[in-house]
């Protein structure tokens, strides 16, 4: 039987976006929403019962807090490439589960993320 969870995390950092015309071309910050959405076969769970651990993500959120994300990343750190590094980030770690990753560039006023994933 297939399982799905779901879990979600902050974190804080600056970038800008290069070979780009606008304000966003110079250094400014979000706080970065990430949702996370994990499934796998009920028989991928561990000894514990766990198919994916909550605190995983913070492993990769934590790598980026408090970073200015073109001096940590190979390309431009826009929301698609975000969104797609940590995918691939999950993936690597985790490569039989699928994931479907939501980043949210800034929840207010308005939301606007980007989507990539398995599902």
């Amino acid at each position: 039987m297939e399982l799905t969870i779901y879990t979600e995390d902050f974190f804080d950092s600056a970038h800008f976006l290069e070979n780009y015309e606008g304000k966003c071309s110079r250094l400014h910050g979000h706080t970065w929403k990430v949702s996370v959405w994990v499934k796998g076969d009920d028989a991928n769970r561990d000894k514990s019962g766990i198919l994916w651990d909550f605190g995983n993500i913070k492993e990769i959120t934590e790598s980026l807090d408090h970073k200015v994300l073109n001096e940590v990343l190979n390309e431009s750190p826009s929301a698609e490439y975000l969104a797609l590094y940590i995918y691939k980030e999950l993936k690597l770690r985790n490569s039989n589960l699928k994931f479907k990753v939501r980043l949210y560039e800034k929840i207010y006023p308005k939301e606007a993320y980007c989507e990539t994933g398995d599902f």
